[in-house]
C-alpha cells in the first residue's frame, strides 16, 4: 500500500510538473505568434501570465521588445534588466537595453568607477548564482568522493595522489562558496528600480510636500536605499539622493 501510494504521489508529481511545462510552451508560443503579427498587447499579456508562474528568460526578453515596439520606455527597460539579471553576458539583452536607454529623457553620468571593482562587480552579478552554487556543489561531491575513494585503495602513491585531489576541488568548492554568498549579498542589499511615472519629483524628505531637489523622467534606473510606506529613497549612479513616491517606481 505504500509502495503504491508512494508511486502515485511521484506520478502526479511528474504529470503536474509536465503539464506545467507543457502549459507554458504553448503559451509562450501563442504570444510569440502574437507578436509576430503586430498584436503586441496580446504578447505582453501572454508573456505577463508565464511570468506571473514562474521565471522564464525568454519572456522577459520578448515583452521588453513588445514594450519597446510600443514606445513603453519603463516597462521595455524594466523587462530587460530582469532578463540581464538572469542571463549577464547575453549580448541581444544588453543591446537592447543601450537601445531603450537612449530614448529616455534622463541623461546621468555615472561616478568614476575602479577597474578591479568592474571585474568584481562582473563576477558577482546576481545571474551568476546558479553558476556558482552549482560549481560549489559539484567541486564538493566530487573532493569528498575521492576522500572516500582514498580510504579504500592501496598504495601510498595512489593515495597521496587522491588526496592531493580532493584538497584541490574542496578548495575550489570553497572559493565557489565564497562566490555564491557574494552574489547571494549583493542581491540582498543591492536592489533596484525603474522610474515607470512619466516624471516624478525626487524630494528630500519622505512627505509629499517636501522640498523637491530635482525630476525623474520614465525608465530611469535607480538603486533603492530605504523606504517608507509611501516613500522610497533612492540613489542615483552619479551619487544623487532623495526621496521619490513608491507608487512611481518599480522593482527590479
Amino acid at each position: 500500500m505504500k509502495n503504491f501510494l508512494l508511486s502515485f504521489l511521484l506520478t502526479s508529481t511528474f504529470l503536474t510538473v509536465a503539464w506545467g511545462q507543457l502549459n507554458t510552451r504553448e503559451t509562450f508560443e501563442a504570444a510569440n505568434a502574437a507578436y509576430a503579427a503586430g498584436d503586441y498587447e496580446r504578447a505582453i499579456d501572454g508573456y505577463e501570465s508565464i511570468l506571473a508562474q514562474n521565471m522564464h528568460f525568454e519572456s522577459e526578453y520578448n515583452i521588453g521588445n513588445a514594450h519597446y515596439k510600443m514606445e513603453h520606455w519603463g516597462p521595455a527597460i524594466l523587462h530587460y534588466e530582469r532578463a540581464a539579471l538572469m542571463s549577464p553576458s547575453n549580448s541581444d539583452v544588453k543591446a537592447n537595453l543601450t537601445l531603450a536607454n537612449s530614448r529616455i529623457k534622463d541623461r546621468i553620468e555615472s561616478l568614476p568607477s575602479n577597474g578591479i571593482l568592474n571585474v568584481w562587480e562582473r563576477i558577482t552579478a546576481p545571474g551568476r548564482f546558479q553558476l556558482w552554487s552549482r560549481i560549489m556543489l559539484l567541486t564538493w561531491t566530487l573532493g569528498f568522493s575521492l576522500l572516500a575513494w582514498r580510504i579504500w585503495v592501496l598504495g601510498i602513491e595512489n593515495r597521496r595522489l587522491l588526496g592531493s585531489g580532493a584538497v584541490f576541488f574542496i578548495l575550489i568548492g570553497f572559493a565557489a562558496m565564497v562566490l555564491t554568498r557574494s552574489v547571494f549579498l549583493r542581491i540582498e542589499s543591492s536592489k533596484s528600480a525603474i522610474v515607470m511615472a512619466m516624471e516624478s519629483a525626487v524630494r528630500n524628505e519622505p512627505e509629499s510636500n517636501a522640498m523637491t531637489l530635482f525630476m525623474l523622467h520614465e525608465g530611469t534606473k535607480v538603486k533603492v536605499i530605504d523606504r517608507t510606506s509611501t516613500h522610497w529613497k533612492i540613489q542615483l549612479s552619479n551619487g544623487n539622493i532623495g526621496w521619490i513616491a513608491a507608487e512611481d517606481l518599480t522593482e527590479i
